[in-house]
């Protein structure tokens, strides 16, 4: 039924009715074109809320990873550089060493020569100690970890090639043309770690293997060429003197569970030497008390990188007892010739160690290289759910904009034509 109704208006109703769809719909528009965000709460859109907001969530992680990487990288410059110190006093070290061996310093120089090696070591030790990033000790093994066990291993660090070497051959995988003709380790306990030892261990395997240098060197006795063999114990500096004399061609097995076969020595030998360094066994340590770093380089739970770094003190070095004055009755050098086999060994340690830790360093920053990538794809795929298509936006706030004044116009129309009704009573 259609006409004249004062009691209802449905003009009006109709006409406020749509005014405020199109006001509520104006000021959704508004609050997104202010914030720049389609979704500004939960009521615009439930799931893309809930997505858009994990997706947030692994961009932050990412982000705060590469910052975590950036950190334990300037830990381990901090480390890398005390490494490059430590070798420089090795090497300097290795110098003293060497200019000690010469016999003609005498035992005086060499005694001063020490002098500057134990300030030297001191100063090892002081690095390996107070070397620090944040607080958090580098290099004195309180975040070794684990550490897989250490071989032991020997090394021929000098062989005098002999009078005889262009006329003997080698037989049987030996070559006699060398004062050491051939050097093997023997027995299972070459490979043990080292416990309590006498000064020396012999070959029959009763003691385990510890640090130190076989010197073979030829004497003329009065009555025979023969090889003098000795030992020097490098933790202890202990001399050791076989009481056994060898001729050419025969095993010597006395030191260390080491046989060496000699080379086929003569008069014209007399003098030369060889040297034999052995380094102990080193045993597999958990380290439960001293737990390795674990750098957390990804957004996730478990995305940690973790490294163990060493402690780099005389100790473990295997340095801590190096004496350029020690020696023999006939080497007056011995000590010194000691020291440079065992700076060797030091050395190729901390180089171990700073490619280790130089690997990690590399690891991490691709780690980080795979965030940023991963950050930047999850902020495009969120930014694609949540931001405001500004342009489509703005052309709706017009369309509102124009529906609203529109509405409000039609509804001062609407409420007007109600009062047409008063004509009736004219």
């Amino acid at each position: 039924m259609s006409g004249l109704s004062i009691a209802n208006n449905l003009l009006a109703n109709n006409v406020q009715y749509n005014l405020n769809v199109n006001q509520n719909s104006l000021k959704n528009i508004v609050n997104q074109l202010s914030s720049g965000l389609r979704i500004n709460s939960a009521a615009d859109d439930p799931s893309g809320l809930a997505i858009a907001t994990n997706l947030q969530t692994q961009t932050d992680g990412f982000n705060q990873a590469v910052q975590n990487v950036q950190n334990a990288n300037n830990a381990a410059q901090v480390a890398l550089g005390a490494y490059s110190t430590t070798t420089d006093i090795l090497q300097r070290i290795r110098s003293l060493a060497v200019e000690a061996s010469s016999d003609i310093n005498s035992q005086n120089d060499r005694s001063n020569l020490q002098t500057e090696v134990s300030q030297l070591l001191l100063e090892v030790n002081r690095i390996a100690q107070n070397t620090n990033f944040n607080g958090q000790s580098l290099l004195d093994g309180s975040h070794a970890g684990f550490q897989a066990q250490q071989n032991a291993f020997l090394t021929v660090s000098a062989n005098t090639a002999l009078s005889t070497n262009g006329n003997v051959a080698t037989v049987n995988g030996v070559n006699f043309g060398f004062l050491a003709a051939s050097v093997v380790a023997i027995n299972a306990n070459f490979n043990t770690t080292t416990g309590a030892t006498t000064a020396f261990s012999n070959a029959g395997g009763t003691y385990a293997t510890v640090d130190g240098t076989i010197e073979l060197q030829v004497i003329n006795t009065g009555v025979s060429i023969a090889i003098q063999e000795t030992f020097i114990n490098s933790s202890t500096g202990q001399i050791s003197v076989d009481s056994n004399l060898y001729g050419a061609q025969q095993v010597s097995g006395d030191f260390e569970n080491v046989s060496v076969t000699i080379g086929a020595i003569t008069s014209a030998d007399v003098g030369t030497t060889s040297y034999i360094k052995i380094s102990q066994n080193v045993a597999a340590l958990t380290n439960p008390s001293n737990p390795a770093f674990n750098f957390q380089s990804g957004a996730n739970e478990g995305d940690v990188i973790q490294v163990g770094i060493q402690a780099t003190n005389t100790q473990t070095l295997r340095i801590s007892n190096v004496n350029l004055a020690i020696s023999s009755a006939n080497n007056p050098s011995l000590g010194s010739e000691d020291a440079i086999g065992q700076i060797d060994n030091a050395l190729q340690v901390l180089l171990a160690q700073q490619a280790q830790l130089g690997s990690v360093v590399v690891r991490l920053n691709e780690d980080a290289n795979n965030d940023n990538v991963s950050a930047v794809n999850l902020q495009a795929s969120e930014s694609a759910i949540r931001d405001l298509n500004v342009g489509a936006a703005t052309t709706e706030f017009t369309k509102l904009q124009i529906l609203v004044q529109v509405g409000t116009s039609v509804l001062a129309q609407s409420n007007a034509n109600a009062q047409s009704v008063l004509g009736l009573f004219r």
